[in-house]
């Protein structure tokens, strides 16, 4: 039977699959879809496809993983960084461009809710240990 954690990653990674694989080979039909459209910006794009291709390969690992590795830390660890870093980034986006739209709000709130539950369950396993006691030898 597979563990929750299993579970959890299948669904983290398949988001960041989907999104990481938007991103990186077509950009503008994400955007597009959420009622935006991108600039002719070279660099934009670079940066677009680039952080895309980031998210492919963590939602890979974190697949990988929940399929096929006996310890689920290191990715539960990298899927609450990433969804996390996701949703601060974007809490300081609102601070400094403005208010967030309908679909912005739908999705910060998503990557708090993965970002979270990838961090509780990291914190469960092992991954995230908030109290270090150093040991002198």
């Amino acid at each position: 039977m597979p563990k929750l954690e299993n579970i959890f990653l299948i669904v983290s990674a398949a988001v960041l699959v989907a999104v990481g694989s938007a991103l990186s080979f077509a950009p503008d039909v994400l955007y597009h879809g959420s009622g935006a459209g991108l600039p002719d910006m070279t660099l934009l794009r670079s940066d677009l496809r680039s952080g895309g291709a980031l998210l492919l390969l963590i939602g890979l690992y974190a697949f990988w993983s929940a399929l096929f590795a006996q310890e689920l830390r290191p990715a539960l660890g990298l899927s609450a960084l990433t969804y996390l870093g996701y949703g601060l980034g974007r809490l300081v986006s609102i601070g400094f461009d403005g208010p967030a739209t309908g679909t912005l709000l739908t999705i910060i709130v998503l990557e708090w809710i993965l970002g979270l539950i990838a961090l509780v369950f990291a914190m469960r396993c092992g991954a995230v240990q908030l109290n270090h006691q150093a040991t002198v030898a």
